[in-house]
């Protein structure tokens, strides 16, 4: 890895942990979050606080940038707003500042405005959805997350480092099983949590998600590639969790038959998700190793 001093904002969450624990065996890392993070040189701040992201960025070559409100649930409109979009902002203007490199961004799908119920969900225009597809977010959590794009963009633009964007599907976590086997057990009456859960199992309505050790993979690629661009790049599992295969279930789900641009993939592969891997494979050498369709359902 030809970075050698990685701060990753966030380190103290879930994600962060998974990504620390990826990292950690091939170059020096550092935290920054609100949680503690144990084992690594770490900062208890908010990526909201300027004046404790600047130093955090000092001497480091790239940065991993996890910390966020991660979903719709985790404040209000104008808290998820403020966070993510500023927060954004503050870890990029000071790691510019300090000379970083490269800083790798955690984006979403949800920009695509097909994923978050409390939104309005408009479907997609065509199949597999890549990075030229719109975005259309209709959810403040959504919507921060594509002004955070936007943000990245312009760092890039400047030319003074690199940055990468990421957009992680919903990510399975361990201590999310429970509610993904109790829905997908009753599909159509699940109305979670229902099996002891803090949030209802997610993915949207095609039941996309990756797993942690597979986003952490995914950080480490956008580290070591040598040419990533800009992306952005979908961070999927190799499959989707809905009983049905993906153009059928899209279909039932909006009543209009998509675009589909790969028939074969659809074809090879039922249910492969809504979106195009194939381009972090190209641009990160980035691909899911699993496959959780088949450790949750045989």
């Amino acid at each position: 890895m030809d970075f050698q001093n990685v701060l990753v904002t966030g380190a103290g969450g879930l994600l962060g942990a998974y990504t620390v624990a990826a990292l950690r065996d091939h170059c020096a890392v550092s935290g920054l979050d609100l949680l503690p993070a144990e084992g690594i040189p770490h900062l208890v701040a908010s990526i909201e606080d300027a004046d404790a992201v600047a130093p955090a960025c000092e001497g480091r070559d790239a940065v991993v940038h996890i910390a966020a409100r991660p979903n719709i649930w985790s404040g209000s409109g104008t808290e998820i707003i403020r966070t993510n979009v500023v927060g954004t902002w503050n870890v990029l203007e000071a790691a510019e500042r300090a000379g970083v490199r490269r800083v790798i961004v955690t984006s979403s799908d949800s920009v695509i405005g097909f994923t978050v119920f409390e939104g309005a969900m408009l479907p997609p225009d065509y199949l597999p959805v890549d990075a030229a597809h719109p975005r259309r977010p209709t959810d403040p959590y959504a919507l921060s997350k594509k002004l955070c794009e936007d943000v990245a963009l312009s760092f890039a633009d400047r030319g003074r480092m690199e940055v990468v964007v990421l957009r992680p599907v919903y990510v399975l976590y361990p201590e999310f099983e429970a509610e993904v086997r109790a829905r997908a057990a009753d599909p159509a009456g699940y109305k979670g949590p229902a099996a002891g859960g803090r949030q209802p199992a997610g993915g949207g309505p095609m039941w996309h998600y990756v797993d942690p050790r597979d986003v952490a993979a995914a950080y480490r690629c956008a580290l070591e590639a040598e040419a990533p661009g800009f992306g952005p790049y979908f961070v999927c599992g190799p499959t989707t969790l809905a009983p049905e295969p993906t153009v059928e279930r899209l279909r039932t789900r909006t009543g209009r038959d998509a675009e589909i641009r790969d028939p074969a993939l659809y074809r090879d592969h039922p249910h492969a998700p809504l979106y195009d891997l194939e381009a972090a494979v190209r641009g990160i050498g980035f691909r899911a190793r699993h496959d959780l369709r088949r450790v949750l359902y045989g």
